[in-house]
């Protein structure tokens, strides 16, 4: 093969989508009709490092009656579910949702007679096995709807026991700023919960003096509660943390996954306010629980290849306003956006995993570096790191169902070498059949990316094309 056509047919190779791709045809040399590509040019400042992103960015969200009900879940010798959360790297594990506000304490010992709605020390001490394996720390909920400081100080000293080192932080209270609608009144307000909560906190640091807290804990979008627990606990707490969902809730039949591939309009408000509070009051935010549609998750949105892409935009969303890591909600057989699902006592990794695959290798650990786009107003959405070994790391993700996008990628640096990683399904409402850098998740748990497509460059710009609804992982050297 001459040197000609080999740079051609190289050229093609790094400006296609490679296998897997949505699109049911590539363009080939001399096609009369080729698919066609809407150029992008973008421009990236490899001068100027920014926020690094914490190697703890990617989380995981459980309810706590998930322990009671369903003790194969969070257990240590649940080996694939570890191998799963092990291959997204360092995390941390939160223990709350709805029923840590509905769920009580009690120092017995769980036996055949323990009610699920108890939780018992045998169920912490698991979950404290568990959390050593995965080598997570754990954010836990005390039940704060029920209002017993005692009750809550002496699961505090059990937890803290149990987990010792592994215990991140306490919190208490499941998005109280809708306790209003049960189990309070509807004239509960934020003082009320100010005041209920500096009561559980003299009562757990009484029982637990080195205790840490996180919180508030509520709902999207409701920065007037972030403000005023930010001003008043500051110096009381180690984490602001709140929720976001994109949409619902999943009973509403209108909702689709166009809903969750449009960007929401609210959520740039919402992290540049808890990005706000966080540099003011120099105390870090997560997002401890978060999901594609609220009430479960919608099965057509929240569990189709749809919600891979909406999850890794949605992640680099919350890094690039400086927050500290997401938890995604899921757990047992009843949640559809989980992303691990427990399927007839069978773990597997869902569409969300993906995402999170995807994000630990183009984002986790990364220093983010600007990049600019000439893009008019497409659904596409572009980001770059540093990399600890001087390498760099851009991102680019396609949320059009139709158009695929040509991207001119114009460095300050020259690159020798690029490898790209492609996040893929057969169709954007694919259940199955989605693979991140070539592979698939085994049945063990195990992930090993496969061979990828590299090329050598030796210039300071070049073209990767990605085809709709798919993303990539560009690696540059």
């Amino acid at each position: 093969m001459s040197s000609k056509w080999f740079a051609v047919l190289l050229a093609f190779n790094l400006f296609s989508c490679g296998k897997g791709f949505i699109n049911p045809s590539l363009p080939v040399i001399n096609n009369p009709s080729p698919v066609y590509y809407f150029p992008v040019t973008l421009t990236v400042d490899q001068e100027h490092p920014g926020y690094k992103i914490p190697s703890t960015f990617e989380g995981l969200s459980y309810e706590t009656g998930l322990l009671a009900e369903s003790p194969e879940f969070l257990n240590e010798n649940n080996t694939v579910l570890i191998q799963l959360i092990k291959n997204l790297g360092d995390g941390i594990l939160r223990i709350g949702g709805n029923t840590s506000d509905e769920i009580r304490w009690t120092g017995n010992t769980r036996d055949a007679n323990t009610p699920l709605n108890r939780l018992t020390p045998t169920d912490i001490d698991r979950l404290s096995a568990f959390s050593r394996a995965i080598g997570w720390r754990v954010i836990f909920g005390l039940n704060l709807a029920c209002n017993n400081a005692t009750e809550a100080s002496s699961e505090a000293r059990y937890v803290h026991n149990s987990l010792r080192y592994n215990l991140y932080a306490f919190q208490s209270g499941n998005e109280p700023d809708v306790f209003k609608f049960g189990p309070r009144n509807s004239k509960y307000k934020y003082h009320d919960y100010q005041s209920e909560w500096d009561t559980y906190l003299s009562a757990v640091k009484k029982a637990v003096p080195q205790s840490i807290f996180a919180g508030p804990d509520i709902t999207p979008f409701n920065s007037y509660w972030i403000i005023h627990f930010a001003a008043n606990e500051k110096k009381n707490i180690k984490l602001l943390d709140g929720h976001y969902y994109a949409t619902g809730p999943a009973a509403d039949p209108s909702i689709n996954y166009q809903n969750i591939l449009t960007p929401n309009p609210k959520l740039a408000d919402y992290l540049a306010s808890l990005n706000d509070e966080s540099s003011k009051n120099q105390l870090p935010f997560r997002i401890s629980e978060c999901n594609s549609v609220f009430g479960g998750g919608k099965s057509g949105v929240s569990d189709i290849f749809a919600s891979s892409l909406w999850a890794l935009d949605f992640m680099w969303a919350v890094a690039e306003n400086k927050g500290q890591g997401i938890n995604f909600h899921g757990g047992g057989r009843f949640f559809v956006y989980t992303p691990i699902a427990d399927e007839n006592g069978v773990f597997t990794a869902r569409p969300e995993y993906y995402a999170m695959l995807a994000f630990k290798y183009g984002g986790t650990g990364k220093t983010i570096i600007p990049i600019a786009s000439n893009e008019p107003g497409y659904n596409l959405s572009v980001h770059a790191c540093v990399n600890t070994d001087n390498s760099y790391s851009i991102t680019l993700i396609n949320k059009d169902e139709f158009k695929n996008f040509s991207f001119n990628i114009q460095l300050s640096k020259t690159a020798s070498t690029v490898k790209i990683d492609r996040l893929t399904a057969p169709a954007i409402d694919s259940k199955t059949g989605i693979t991140f850098a070539g592979s698939t998740v085994n049945s063990d748990g195990t992930f090993v990316p496969a061979s990828t497509e590299q090329y050598t460059v030796n210039q300071k710009n070049f073209v990767v094309k990605v085809c709709a609804g798919s993303a990539a992982v560009i690696t540059i050297k």
